[in-house]
């Protein structure tokens, strides 16, 4: 064994034992990656307690898991998950922040002032209002405040509550609008006298959502850009799809930028007309009559003498005579009443601009070549895009149509979105990668390391025999036992062989089978000092050799 290692010296040795421990370090990663189970989330977005919680109650009933490296996130085979997950239900894990109304399942009546009452009330509501907006799709976590104020004692004023909702969102997901109106809506409906624009929405990343205390005035501009939005999407989609038709899907690329007017205006108009009047109602009244006037009643010589007067002074009164005629006529004239009110989102201008792909053609030597399309092409499309947007010369629309040639970008973003390979999954490809690699490493180590190896071990392990000479190579028949060839002059001096002196009953072939059994290392040593010794004997012999066949 140690004539073996000195044999093959120190780098040999150096080289060996490193790839034997690469070997080893390999085989452990393999066994262990086999060994591994698959691992699926459990939960995700957890805090820190939840987190220490949830790995102390898995170590207890020994199921494994791991942590992200944030802390975030806990996972665990894919056998034990529902295991896992009636263990943490059953310990209330993982909490959902705020508490809810299990505030008083474990509390005593008794020593409870009403001051903690009422902050249990108002705990365990807010607990349930932020676990009803946490269930939103696009909210991970959520805090409501409420503000409600306490009625003093013989006091006719009340003051009105408030609320505040902090809501913290998954990753770059936004709060459309009507969700956030949902939010106001839930809270004001759970708290009485609450109404829902006192109640003020926030995001993790501190934009305010919709102010309370307010007419909505937040809450509208999200939602006119959130129209504004919509509304130029909607135009978008509309031109790429009814050009893609025609130039192909992928080959077009539409912008359209909206100027809305979100001035809501209610306008109220009576109208009178004269030229259509109606007589309603007339009436016609006449009177006449007659009146003396009274006698002059003035002191002097006449209303002084007696038996004066009678008919004689009635004939000389002066008399007075009245006549009236009126006459009223109603006229009925029309009237139209008219309100008007335009609602916000009104178009004031539109701006479009779509560029289109041009067509390619293959030469001869398997080039592409682009080419932009024709005037009259692009011409036809914006014909096309005019009708398809309502274009209007009166609000000033304007309507850019270019062909121009589009980079490889979309094709490269397929190619990096997709994870197949070949057909296959990407997992199960580095399975398959995994296999072969271990075979073909299996195969290496046999053939180049344990096999020399064992060789040179029983080949030292085997001494020759004493009694017995030490085996010589065979060499052609005729020929002696001699490491020296003989010349081909025939010289007397060197004892070796004449190849005329070959019988032609023995000119056949040397047995390699039984060459490759008797060889041993000594013997190939022994044909290699001969051949560096006598060249020019050996280049005889050989074309002997391919003569004779």
């Amino acid at each position: 064994m140690m004539a073996t290692f000195r044999r093959l010296g120190p780098a040999r040795l150096g080289v060996m034992g490193a790839v034997v421990f690469m070997l080893l370090l390999f085989f452990v990663f393999v066994s262990l990656r086999v060994a591994s189970p698959d691992m699926e989330m459990l939960y995700n977005n957890l805090s820190s307690q939840d987190t220490s919680a949830i790995a102390v109650k898995l170590d207890e009933n020994n199921i494994a898991y791991t942590i992200s490296e944030d802390g975030t996130q806990v996972s665990v085979g894919e056998e034990n998950m529902a295991q896992a997950r009636l263990l943490l239900a059953r310990e209330g894990l993982p909490s959902t922040g705020a508490s809810g109304y299990e505030l008083f399942d474990n509390q005593s009546g008794f020593g409870t002032t009403n001051f903690q009452d009422m902050m249990n009330k108002q705990r365990a509501l807010e607990g349930e209002l932020a676990r009803t907006i946490s269930a939103l799709e696009p909210v991970s976590t959520a805090r409501v405040h409420l503000v409600i104020p306490e009625r003093e004692l013989f006091s006719r004023e009340t003051q009105p509550p408030s609320a505040s909702v902090f809501v913290n969102l998954r990753g770059s997901i936004e709060l459309t609008a009507n969700q956030i109106q949902s939010i106001q809506a839930l809270v004001a409906s759970a708290v009485p006298g609450l109404k829902g624009s006192t109640v003020s929405v926030m995001d993790s990343a501190g934009n305010l959502l919709a102010k309370g205390g307010t007419d909505d005035e937040g809450l509208m501009t999200v939602k006119a850009e959130e129209m504004r939005r919509k509304y130029e999407q909607r135009l978008t989609n509309s031109i790429e799809n009814l050009v893609g038709r025609t130039v192909g899907f992928g080959k077009v690329r539409a912008m359209v930028t909206a100027d809305l007017d979100f001035d809501r205006i209610s306008q109220n108009e009576e109208i009178f007309d004269p030229e259509s009047q109606v007589v309603r109602s007339s009436s016609l009244v006449e009177e006449s009559g007659s009146e003396r006037e009274p006698a002059n009643e003035n002191v002097g010589v006449e209303n002084n003498l007696p038996n004066v007067g009678g008919d004689l002074l009635l004939d000389d009164q002066p008399t007075s005579q009245q006549n009236r005629l009126e006459e009223t006529t109603n006229y009925e004239i029309s009237k139209t009443v008219r309100n008007t009110v335009r609602e916000a989102g009104a178009v004031n201008q539109l701006s479009v601009a779509v560029i289109v792909d041009g067509t390619y053609t293959t030469t001869e030597a398997g080039e592409r070549v682009y080419e932009p399309r024709s005037e009259e092409q692009l011409s036809k499309i914006e014909s096309i895009v005019r009708s398809a947007i309502g274009f209007s010369d009166s609000r000033g629309d304007s309507i850019t149509v270019e062909s121009m040639q589009f980079a490889d970008i979309d094709a490269g973003q397929d190619m990096l979105g997709d994870d197949r390979i070949m057909g296959f999954e990407r997992e199960d490809l580095l399975d398959a990668a995994e296999i072969v690699a271990v075979a073909v490493m299996i195969i290496l180590v046999v053939l180049l390391v344990l096999q020399p190896m064992v060789g040179r071990l029983l080949e030292a392990s085997s001494p020759a025999k004493k009694d017995e000479p030490t085996p010589q190579p065979d060499f052609l028949p005729g020929a002696q036992q001699n490491p020296a060839l003989a010349a081909p002059s025939g010289s007397g001096d060197a004892a070796g062989f004449q190849p005329d002196e070959v019988d032609e009953d023995d000119d056949s072939m040397i047995d390699m089978q039984k060459v490759q059994g008797q060889v041993k290392a000594s013997s190939i040593k022994k044909v290699e000092d001969i051949v560096s010794n006598y060249p020019n004997e050996t280049v005889s012999v050989i074309r002997n050799w391919m003569g004779q066949e």
